[in-house]
């Protein structure tokens, strides 16, 4: 029975990337493991295409180091010039000569996707939105963005503005890890800017089981596109896709793809589910729980995940037996990341200081 659950799958996808799809858009998908950036699946990931309002993300990332810096506040009033004001929609239609603070800025630029708020935001910070493209250049690099260019701060078409799933999922790894506090954000589903409530462009993430964002994008040439971050009992998958034919198809082909690996790795039960098969097996001892802190299909992610998690937070792991165990399940061969010998409050509290620090993990009998 699994292996014909695979098989449809695999046809599922097919006929989702061949068939649903206009073929002028150029398909791409990544999904990758939060933990270790192990690619859990791929297809035309290195493919060059138009970021579109996915560009927005790297503004955004750009905001939020000026406000970690201190060089700027959520209440820094940013002006709107001209130039702002005449960008197209998507936007706020912010008129020239007026103001708009940072924290409503963050929440036009991911819930509506303001374009004249893109611009307002790189002239505040690099004078001119020329200017700020550079600075956006210079941040891609950095961060390991090989094959992207930045034109503008919005996504607005620009022959020469180029990204790829890959370089996409690479930034939003870097938003999740760098900013955890702002990237709650993302999973706001509304706002509201002088009465009018706005609502996310991301449907997907208002029913898929575990998302938390966070950000779709759209131009004619590039198809439909979504950045996509969901987490399911302690493990955090980021997908990328690129070139839908419309929302709904492209929603559909991420989940279908997302899905899959979830149940590869054995996560797509609830977090109610797990606490529940915990519940009814009973303790041999006193300390007999653990703490999982990663599920891996290779045993070298596994002890990779142990070593990361020792060195970061000894005072939480360094006096408790650390092993990888190799589990079956569904007949499926995978490998956990343990510390052992816990009380139960221990493990649970052990837990709760590693969450603080964004760390995922779940406690086991």
């Amino acid at each position: 029975m699994k292996v014909l659950a695979q098989l449809f799958a695999s046809i599922c996808l097919f006929v989702l990337f061949f068939y649903s799809q206009d073929l002028s858009a150029k398909i791409a998908a990544i999904v990758i493991d939060y933990d270790t950036k192990e690619v859990l699946f791929e297809i035309n990931a290195d493919t060059r295409n138009y970021p579109a309002s996915l560009t927005k993300m790297m503004t955004l990332y750009i905001l939020f180091d000026n406000l970690k810096k201190d060089k700027l506040t959520e209440k820094t009033a940013l002006h709107v010039s001209a130039e702002a004001a005449s960008r197209s929609p998507s936007k706020l239609f912010l008129e020239e000569g007026s103001t708009i603070k940072v924290k409503d800025a963050t929440l036009a630029l991911i819930i509506k996707s303001a374009n004249d708020v893109a611009t307002v935001v790189s002239e505040h910070i690099s004078g001119t939105e020329r200017d700020f493209a550079k600075l956006m250049n210079k941040y891609a690099k950095n961060l390991g963005m090989k094959q992207t260019t930045f034109k503008n701060a919005s996504g607005l078409p620009n022959r020469a503005q180029m990204t790829t799933a890959r370089d996409i999922a690479t930034l939003s790894h870097a938003l999740i890890k760098n900013f955890p506090d702002q990237y709650k954000l993302f999973s706001k589903k509304k706002f509201i800017w002088k009465g009018k409530t706005y609502k996310t462009h991301n449907k997907l993430m208002l029913n898929y089981k575990g998302a938390d964002g966070i950000k779709t994008g759209y131009i004619k040439k590039s198809g439909f596109q979504l950045a996509f971050s969901a987490k399911r009992n302690g493990k955090r998958l980021i997908g990328v896709y690129f070139g839908g034919d419309t929302g709904k198809a492209r929603d559909t082909s991420l989940k279908i793809i997302m899905d899959k690996e979830f149940g590869e790795l054995n996560l797509n039960r609830t977090t109610e589910q797990e606490n529940q098969i915990n519940k009814n097996t009973s303790p041999k001892t006193k300390n007999s729980y653990s703490i999982v802190v990663g599920t891996f299909k290779y045993k070298n992610n596994a002890n990779k995940q142990l070593k990361l998690i020792k060195s970061k937070y000894p005072k939480t792991t360094s006096s408790k037996n650390s092993r990888v165990v190799l589990v079956s399940i569904n007949g499926k061969k995978l490998y956990e990341s343990r510390f052992e010998f816990f009380t139960k409050k221990e493990a649970y509290s052990a837990c709760n200081r590693l969450k603080k620090y964004n760390r995922d993990c779940f406690v086991r009998l």
